[in-house]
């Protein structure tokens, strides 16, 4: 199953400092998650209230970026656009050195190194980026990806609650999840609830997902739903005073 990356606007370099943030690659104890899944509510005559996922907060937050640093970063997307890695890196660098206020550019060195497979290296990065923004969800995302494949799963484990603890409606937070719960951890039943999050979160649009979820339904043999448990049944005694 393929990391879903995360993507990369031009409005993720935006990011002013934040709390510091703590992350550790020792965690032992996994986090609870089943509290981030989202929920369909019904109406009082059973029909289903259209599900408004919460926007992603990194993407709500404002400042002001020099225009030194906009051009710089945008002159870096393009050079990976290019398949010149070596300038688009060098660029950031100039970037994080000279605006240490900025997530963005620390989080897409992350996601370089971890195209070229240099895991600790692109953990350190996104690590940096969080210490800066922990709202930055698709560090969080990115530096899950990175512990996992280091091998230390119950760390990536609660990288993506914490994701999910800043956006609970993150649909790639969910489907990474899932397959770590999955393919990693050998907990089916967290990784069907997950996956469906994920599905329901995308409207089922992504077709493997779809399997993955069939697949490991077929194992766990829960067919309720996580997310959808139907409208209330009212009272029997109520329906009669009515």
């Amino acid at each position: 199953m393929k990391f879903v990356k995360p993507m990369l606007f031009l409005a993720l370099l935006s990011g002013c400092a934040a709390q510091q943030t703590q992350t550790t690659t020792e965690t032992q104890t996994l986090t609870q998650t089943e509290k981030y899944l989202p929920h369909q509510a019904y109406d009082e005559k059973g029909q289903k209230i259209p599900y408004v996922p919460a926007e992603n907060p990194y993407l709500k937050q404002t400042g002001t970026i020099s225009k030194g640093s906009v051009l710089l970063f945008i002159e870096a997307k393009k050079a990976l656009a290019a398949d010149d890695e070596k300038t688009a890196v060098q660029k950031l660098k100039v970037i994080a050195e000279k605006d240490p206020s900025l997530a963005g550019p620390l989080a897409m060195l992350g996601d370089i190194s971890m195209t070229n497979e240099h895991y600790a290296e692109a953990a350190e990065y996104y690590q940096k980026a969080l210490a800066i923004n922990d709202v930055n969800v698709n560090a969080w995302l990115g530096l899950g990806e990175a512990q996992r494949r280091q091998g230390q799963f119950i760390a990536a484990q609660n990288t993506y609650a914490k994701a999910l603890q800043q956006w609970p409606d993150f649909p790639e937070a969910h489907l990474n999840l899932a397959v770590l719960y999955d393919l990693y951890l050998n907990i089916p039943q967290q990784a069907q609830a997950h996956y469906e999050a994920y599905l329901f979160l995308t409207n089922k649009k992504t077709h493997a997902a779809a399997d993955w979820y069939q697949e490991v339904q077929s194992r766990t043999g829960i067919n309720k739903s996580f997310i959808d448990a139907g409208p209330a049944v009212k009272d029997s005694t109520k329906l009669a005073a009515e």
